[in-house]
């Protein structure tokens, strides 16, 4: 691996399948999960282990969560669940749909991952039900329904707060104390974007 990254050059060396701690030093990136198949039960299992991971991205390397897929058999929320995990990483972003063919509601989700925040979400407890991420000038907050079954899910705001949707763009009003999304359907998320003023 040393005289790989010797003859690369100013290449971008990406790890896959590789020994994690004799890695370091000698990748720029690494993958940090399964590979991504469009069924729900590849996309949890993938989630999961991505966000498991998150403490890698920045540190070691750059977390390589495999790509996003935006187009098969996956139910809307399902699709936003993947997109949202995803981008939860804040390492690498990576498509694995034929851009010709998708859809322009499905294209216009991948252009809002793009660029990648570069830092990934911190998680309040092994469950990955609410994660965030603090930027100079907003916090995001990562709503996860893991379930089979509705949920409601709420986090603490250290001040009031404008909230609104990332993905929709959907104005969520002012709040503070907490907010709670309630009745989360089944395999879903809600990507929030938290500012002040």
């Amino acid at each position: 691996m040393q005289a790989i990254l010797r003859g690369a050059g100013d290449s971008f060396i990406l790890g896959c399948n590789h020994p994690i701690w004799g890695s370091l030093g000698l990748i720029h990136g690494s993958r940090s999960s399964n590979d991504i198949t469009r069924r729900w039960d590849r996309v949890w299992s993938t989630g999961r282990q991505n966000l498991l991971r998150n403490w890698q991205n920045g540190r070691l390397w750059w977390n390589d969560p495999d790509a996003v897929v935006l187009t098969g058999d996956l139910s809307a929320e399902e699709f936003k669940f993947h997109a949202t995990t995803i981008y939860a990483t804040g390492g690498m972003l990576l498509s694995g749909d034929d851009l010709t063919t998708i859809s322009r509601e499905r294209l216009a989700m991948l252009r809002q991952m793009q660029p990648p925040t570069g830092m990934a979400a911190r998680f309040s407890d092994d469950s990955l039900r609410v994660g965030t991420v603090r930027l100079a000038d907003r916090q995001i907050f990562f709503l996860l329904n893991w379930e089979n079954t509705p949920q409601t899910i709420s986090f603490p705001l250290a001040r009031a707060s404008e909230l609104h949707d990332y993905w929709t763009g959907e104005s969520l009003g002012r709040h503070q104390g907490s907010f709670a999304v309630k009745e989360m359907p089944p395999h879903s998320a809600r990507l929030l974007v938290c500012t002040q003023g």
